[in-house]
């Protein structure tokens, strides 16, 4: 009978410890949202001048830039990809 009640507290402890990580999983994906928004929302102040970069930041900011221009050149050579027509040779 003993054993059974082991097992039992055991299983009860391993579920809970499991719910607790769903939990803890749950709660760093809210956060994870919660810090691109606040990212994205401090971008756009420092891309429209409302906002000033501090000096430590300013390697990141210039790195966002950058991967910013080089995803619309890409774009648009996909665009410009997608309207040329094949040519018939």
């Amino acid at each position: 009978m003993k054993l059974l009640e082991a097992i039992r507290d055991r299983l009860v402890q391993r579920s809970l410890i499991g719910k607790r990580k769903l939990d803890r999983t749950s709660m760093r994906r809210e956060l994870d949202g919660l810090l691109r928004d606040l990212g994205e929302r401090y971008r756009e102040l420092v891309r429209t001048g409302r906002m000033e970069a501090p000096g430590e930041l300013a390697p990141l900011v210039q790195q966002v830039k950058d991967l910013e221009l080089r995803l619309e050149t890409q774009e648009k050579e996909i665009e410009q990809l997608e309207h040329e027509q094949p040519s018939t040779t």
